[in-house]
């Protein structure tokens, strides 16, 4: 007994730490998908290389600080860092003055090159570069192809539906939007450089969100609104294997933060049918189709700042969408008395179809007046000898003159 209550105390412990060393490995994987990179080469004014340089990287936001040193070949490297605008680098060594790149944008998945050329002098002086016409450097460190695009351009960017950031993806390069010749049912719409619509890859900070169930592209499990969303990555082409499954488009989406400092938004959106067009098929019907309404609304809130300065920050953010909008219906209503005043059902008579000469069901009072026999409503008094008085019935009749509009094509019903 006491054997197998060892044995069964061991499994249970083996079970829940086998339990944490996956979710420690996951979480690690998780990380690595939506971090940024940093590195460089520090020279002199010869271009020789400087090493054992000290580098020093600051997010201004939240004043978290990294430190490196430059190797034999004067590089440094920062990897696992949180992508987004505001770092400031220093580098310096004794007998060089100190170099300073300021307003540094690191964007998601990529590796941010940023060189420095220190010049002899004090270390006491400092020079200072702006590192915002840098934010674009050329990528050096893997073969991937694909476009970042930083908040500004996010919140800038037309979006028709702005509680989900999926449809930026079409903005990308190789992205089928339009139905091809030989697809007018554009099944293909949203499929990337050849692969299938549904071999994307979405994750938002780092977890997988794909909707496996809609077999459509660029299908979410959890909408990010747009005004959430600090960073947006596609990559159409040679992905990394840390990107995830599929081969079609790989998306990144990145959450925002707050900081030390106090930001918000208020964001009204609106979409009226006083400033859109009307339908080109309804413009050409005869009489013209009204333009339907669509009067969209979308609004939101945001709130960021710190809980304890340099410590723990919060970020909210609340997106609202509300639609009024209407749809043009074809129906078959009764005949207009306006049109053919005799016999018609608005005054409570009664047409049909006769069977006299080459009468079908698809004689028309329009195109075969002889087809078509009408009975008044006092015909139909007198019509069926056997039931004196019979009529159409008021309130139907009512209902039908109050509910229905006035007929303006005879070309179909019976």
């Amino acid at each position: 007994m006491m054997k197998s209550a060892f044995g069964f105390a061991f499994s249970r412990s083996f079970g829940l730490l086998l339990v944490l060393a996956m979710l420690c490995s996951l979480s690690s994987f998780v990380v690595a998908q939506d971090v940024a990179s940093l590195t460089g080469v520090v020279t002199d004014s010869t271009g020789a290389v400087v090493s054992d340089a000290d580098v020093r990287l600051v997010d201004t936001k939240t004043n978290t600080s990294y430190e490196a040193k430059t190797n034999a070949v004067g590089a440094y490297l920062f990897g696992q860092l949180h992508p987004g605008p505001g770092y400031e680098i220093t580098i310096s060594k004794p007998g060089f003055e100190t170099v300073k790149v300021a307003d540094m944008y690191l964007a998601v998945n990529v590796t941010h090159t940023q060189n420095a050329q220190l010049r002899v002098g004090s270390s006491t002086e400092t020079v200072e570069v702006s590192g915002v016409a840098s934010a674009v450097t050329l990528n050096t460190s893997d073969t991937t192809i694909g476009n970042n695009f930083d908040i500004r351009e996010v919140h800038d960017l037309p979006v028709l539906f702005r509680d989900s950031m999926a449809s930026l993806a079409q903005f990308q390069p190789g992205v089928v939007s339009a139905p091809a010749v030989d697809d007018p049912n554009n099944s293909r719409a949203g499929a990337v450089t050849g692969s299938r619509i549904d071999q994307g890859n979405i994750t938002l900070d780092g977890l997988d969100v794909n909707d496996f169930g809609t077999g459509q592209a660029f299908a979410a499990t959890a909408n990010a609104p747009v005004d959430s969303i600090q960073e947006f990555r596609g990559e159409s082409a040679n992905p990394l294997a840390a990107e995830g499954r599929g081969a079609g488009q790989q998306i990144t989406l990145v959450t925002k933060s707050g900081s030390n400092d106090w930001h918000g938004s208020l964001s009204e959106y609106l979409r009226n049918t006083v400033t859109e067009a009307n339908d080109y098929f309804n413009l050409r019907a005869t009489p013209v189709v009204p333009r339907t309404q669509l009067n969209r609304n979308q609004f939101g809130v945001t709130l960021g700042g710190p809980i304890k300065k340099n410590k723990a920050f919060f970020f909210l953010d609340y997106n609202g969408r509300r639609d009024a909008q209407t749809d043009n219906v074809e129906r078959i209503v009764p005949l207009d008395s306006s049109v053919e005043p005799t016999g018609n059902l608005r005054n409570g008579g009664i047409a049909y179809i006769n069977n006299s000469g080459s009468c079908d069901e698809n004689s028309r009072i329009n195109t075969a007046p002889n087809c078509i026999t009408q009975l008044s409503a006092a015909d139909l008094a007198t019509a069926l000898p056997g039931y004196p008085g019979i009529q159409a019935d008021a309130a139907f009749t009512s209902f039908i003159n109050g509910r229905y509009p006035v007929a303006n094509d005879l070309n179909a019903g019976d």
